[in-house]
């Protein structure tokens, strides 16, 4: 599957890096709980390929479950190698959050990358997204802040910051 690079992956890593375990509830796990949307989406292009995520939701539950939601769209810019609508999925995240020394620990437990389109190339893609989802292990993103309206996170791995709003 020529044209699979790693840069589709960094946004994709950030969206299984929002899972994890939760050891009990403490006063600042407390800030976290509850379903988090982003409002803009999140879009980078490196070697032709472009990159978006949207209509993400992420739920940090209070017995340390979380569930995450989020459309995927991959574009190649130079319109050689993909379909010219793109790659589209839509991918749910399931799994566990704890606070590890001030960083929020995300493990993914399960993951289904789902077409959005009924084309070959969109369920190669697809199968090989969930492929590389299954393998992949626990996350850990700096909390750069969070109140009763406001979560922002930074992915320690690939420097991807996430904004969220409380729903």
């Amino acid at each position: 599957m020529q044209g699979l690079q790693s840069n589709v992956f960094i946004p994709f890593m950030a969206a299984i890096g929002l899972l994890s375990a939760c050891a009990g509830e403490s006063a600042p796990e407390k800030a976290f709980i509850g379903t988090w949307v982003q409002d803009t989406p999140y879009s980078t292009t490196d070697k032709g390929l472009q990159t978006t995520t949207s209509d993400t939701v992420l739920r940090l539950k209070k017995n340390g479950e979380t569930h995450l939601s989020r459309k995927l769209d991959i574009f190649d810019v130079n319109g050689r190698d993909l379909p010219k609508t793109g790659i589209l999925v839509n991918v749910e995240l399931r799994g566990y959050w704890e606070l590890v020394d001030g960083n929020l620990r995300q493990t993914p437990d399960s993951v289904l990358v789902i077409p959005r389109s009924t084309d070959e190339k969109t369920r190669e893609w697809a199968d090989k997204l969930q492929t590389q989802a299954e393998q992949s292990s626990a996350s850990e993103k700096t909390i750069i802040s969070v109140d009763k309206k406001q979560l922002i996170l930074q992915d320690i791995a690939t420097g991807t910051t996430d904004v969220y709003r409380r729903k």
